[in-house]
């Protein structure tokens, strides 16, 4: 069988670009992948969030229709001129049926090396592309970008990637083992806004509000960077990224408010953030909904304040937080949407 993962690069700036239009734009997206996977024979597997799981009997099938998908995806008028960008991984392998779809290391193989990729790059294993080079293709081709550690696995896989007709094939390099994202169990994504930093550039001097959101960026990013966040995200005024546990996600947070309230600010101005936690499963599409659910929880926040999802706080309940504690503040409305969100404030 040859496996194919896929899921949305870059997808809480996806959220901020388009907005309310999320919900529209993520189903448009996942029926243009459908059909280019059935088109070319592939079986869906599974879909989380934004993500996908796919087989495909032939490897020459499987990356013809990840061609496809991506010319769907190039080609598809999206909204507000956002991009959608995904990823894709592809492995041939021997992978066992269990009730629930397929399992074996080959699956694994395969979501792993989705990890690797950036949005609108497909990359392949060489089990793959061996198969696929000794064939005749039209319209793309595979091509060596050398050996590259999996997490998890011991031995460095040999990847390719599938260069396809009139798309771009120049990317960065492909993501560290630190940068992948565990692909099981459950994440807390943590998503920080820089509460009213946009309506300063009105009032300030260009350069000078460029120095003061750089300067934000920059700190957010390293705050999270510093607690093993996860695929840093920066879009604007804010910054999310993922943790493998709640506890990370909270000591990253208040470590973010502390830098942000200590930070010497272009025209002495005061900089603030209000940050949303959210769990979720993880699996190959980990930052989908559940940052879009997160986004929901950090537009209720002021700034300097912290809240959480009811699945944070309940995660949370059996920790020792020491001198931090969780609030139930129930129903509140969002600023942007006006939906009723249960949140939990996290008190220091």
């Amino acid at each position: 069988m040859t496996l194919l993962f896929t899921d949305v690069d870059a997808s809480t700036k996806l959220v901020k670009a388009v907005g309310e239009q999320y919900g529209a734009v993520l189903a448009a997206h996942r029926d243009l992948l459908r059909d280019a996977f059935e088109a070319h024979g592939g079986v869906e597997v599974d879909t989380q969030g934004d993500s996908f799981f796919v087989v495909f009997d032939s490897a020459l099938r499987a990356v013809a229709a990840a061609a496809d998908a991506q010319r769907r995806l190039a080609e598809h008028p999206w909204p507000s001129d956002a991009a959608v960008r995904v990823r894709m991984g592809v492995h041939t392998g021997e992978p066992f049926r269990t009730d629930d779809g397929y399992a074996g290391v080959s699956v694994h193989r395969a979501a792993r090396i989705c990890t690797l990729a950036h949005g609108g790059q497909v990359l392949c294993s060489r089990a793959t592309a061996g198969i696929v080079d000794d064939e005749d293709t039209a319209g793309f081709q595979v091509r060596d970008l050398g050996e590259h550690p999996l997490k998890d696995f011991d031995r460095p896989e040999r990847i390719y990637q599938l260069d396809v007709d009139g798309l771009p094939a120049s990317f960065p390099p492909l993501r560290t083992v630190d940068q992948q994202m565990p692909l099981t169990g459950t994440v807390t994504v943590a998503l920080a806004e820089g509460r009213k930093v946009l309506r300063l550039a009105q009032e300030m001097p260009s350069e000078e509000f460029g120095i003061l959101l750089r300067d934000l960026q920059r700190l957010l990013r390293e705050a999270f960077e510093r607690h093993d966040g996860r695929e840093v995200t920066v879009a604007g005024d804010s910054v999310a990224s993922a943790f493998a546990s709640p506890r990370q996600a909270v000591a990253a947070a208040i470590a973010a408010h502390h830098v942000l309230a200590g930070h010497a600010w272009p025209g002495g101005r005061g900089v603030a953030a209000s940050i949303g936690l959210h769990s979720g499963e993880a699996g190959v599409g980990w930052i989908g909904t559940t940052s879009f659910r997160c986004a929901l929880i950090c537009d209720i926040a002021e700034g300097g304040q912290t809240f959480l999802s009811a699945a944070t706080a309940a995660l949370l309940e059996e920790d020792d937080l020491g001198k931090l504690s969780v609030r139930d503040l129930g129903e509140r409305e969002t600023r942007r949407t006006g939906d009723r969100v249960h949140v939990y404030e996290l008190v220091e």
